[in-house]
């Protein structure tokens, strides 16, 4: 009756955690930024997830008599998005081409006799979706009266990626210079930013297999493991002693840290950024 009674007092005090913290949110908060939102966001998808984790380990052990499952449950739910491989490129592909997008139509403003800032200040109504929000903030800082370069340096860091360095340098040549010769600029990094996308695409391509492959060799080996346990409880009693569970405990790190090492090199590399070395927004 020990476990029994361990296993529902730790229910019992995951339930009151549960509770305490939906009580605390329903209290006033300060007004956050969308940036503090998303992070909070995040935060309580963690905690759901760990408590969620929590109890599937304590029916595990109340099945199977594996305590280690208590403390591997929850660290699996929690590492779960690190250590299944997974796309990382295709927001930046979205916003590369919203950049590109971005660029032609500003060619089209220019080309109506605008001056860049008026060009900028009219392109927000139609701004891409994946740049609504930093060409927002452009288009407020050139109507509050900061100077155009400033503006545009600081929309690189709000970009924060060096194609979008390109795109601001080429916006910057241009308010230095201020001739015809804009449009073209602008036409030639568009270009050069269609060729980025067409290159990453690939690139993106030839990454999605050994994800592919991680994420097989996952499944088979999940449902090898679990077939053993459950069809051939025999083969896996020795994993059942305190020894036996440290050796298992081991054994199930050295997976999820190839795992983890598989996800990590098939995800896109940080970039070095050409104005600045990193964001300052």
């Amino acid at each position: 009756m020990l476990p029994l009674t361990a296993a529902l007092l730790a229910l019992l005090a995951g339930a009151g955690l549960w509770l305490t913290i939906a009580g605390a949110r329903r209290t006033a908060e300060p007004v956050k930024r969308p940036r503090a939102r998303q992070l909070s966001r995040g935060r309580r998808t963690q905690l759901r997830r760990v408590l969620v984790g929590v109890v599937i380990g304590l029916l595990l052990w109340l099945l199977t008599g594996y305590f280690v499952a208590v403390l591997a449950v929850p660290v699996l739910a929690l590492l779960a998005p690190q250590l299944i491989p997974h796309s990382t490129g295709k927001s930046t592909i979205d916003r590369l081409n919203a950049m590109e997008e971005w660029a032609r139509s500003l060619t089209g403003l220019l080309g109506a006799a605008a001056s860049i800032e008026q060009a900028i200040v009219a392109s927000r109504s139609s701004a891409p979706e994946a740049l609504k929000e930093e060409i927002g903030m452009l288009a407020a800082r050139l109507q509050a009266g900061i100077p155009v370069e400033r503006a545009l340096e600081n929309f690189g860091d709000d970009l924060d990626d060096p194609t979008g360095d390109l795109l601001t340098g080429s916006l910057i040549l241009g308010t230095r210079r201020r001739g015809a010769g804009l449009t073209r600029i602008l036409e030639g990094t568009a270009q050069t930013i269609s060729d980025d996308v067409a290159a990453r695409r690939q690139i993106e391509a030839d990454r999605a297999k050994p994800r592919a492959n991680a994420r097989l060799i996952t499944v088979i080996s999940l449902v090898v493991v679990v077939g053993q346990f459950v069809l051939n409880p025999d083969y896996v009693e020795p994993y059942q002693t305190p020894m036996g569970q440290i050796v298992l405990v081991v054994l199930v790190a050295i997976f999820l840290l190839a795992l983890w090492w598989m996800n990590l090199v098939s995800r896109e590399p940080r970039s070095q950024r050409l104005l600045r070395p990193s964001g300052g927004a």
